[in-house]
């Protein structure tokens, strides 16, 4: 009985200080706009003739895409929060996915507060158009969070982002499509920069 009564007395006095820790479940929505300027590829494959092709190599070029993400999770003490994404993303011209995005958010003055917000995600991609393979994707950003009313923020983010992707390879003799047998390797990434923001609650 007494070791009973000691347990209860101990959880009571310590009940400030798990209600204190208990992890919050916070929401929100994100508008972005991602400005792709690299696109790097390694294709490894046999075409029409017979012949194997290798082909690593990069361009440099311009293309705006937008996003539009949702996203659910908990607050892991008063500065870190863990949070799940999902939306549309686009990542090059024509080229949509769904991303499904694990990312940690960190503020040093308090999730809650006005101040410095860093993040790092990682994502799986699910291409929206044929060739639906799933690709990675690792975004990090940094910003300034604004706090509006209790616990609903304005976020103002920059970030890099970099996206994998299996595109289409042309056989360079009959403009079709190489069959994925046929195919060794294909990679490829895009490069971004972005700018974003962030209603959380």
């Amino acid at each position: 009985m007494k070791k009973a009564v000691i347990v209860i007395a101990t959880l009571l006095l310590l009940q400030p200080c798990l209600m204190a820790t208990r992890p919050r479940l916070s929401y929100g929505l994100e508008w972005g706009y991602a400005g792709t300027f690299l696109n790097t590829w390694q294709y490894n494959y046999i075409y029409s003739s017979g012949s194997r092709i290798i082909d690593n190599g990069h361009r440099w070029w311009y293309y705006s895409n937008g996003s539009l993400l949702a996203n659910v999770g908990m607050d892991l003490g008063e500065k870190v929060n863990l949070s799940l994404y999902s939306g549309i993303h686009g990542v090059y011209f024509k080229r949509r996915m769904i991303p499904l995005e694990l990312r940690a958010r960190w503020c040093p003055s308090g999730l809650q507060n006005n101040g410095l917000i860093t993040y790092c995600g990682v994502a799986a991609m699910f291409p929206t158009a044929p060739l639906r393979d799933i690709s990675p994707r690792v975004n990090i950003g940094a910003g300034y969070r604004v706090k509006v009313y209790k616990a609903t923020c304005v976020d103002f983010l920059l970030s890099f982002a970099i996206s994998g992707d299996h595109g289409s390879i042309e056989d360079p003799d009959t403009s079709s499509p190489v069959p994925a047998q046929d195919i060794t390797s294909n990679f490829t990434q895009y490069w971004s920069a972005g700018f974003s923001v962030a209603l959380n609650f």
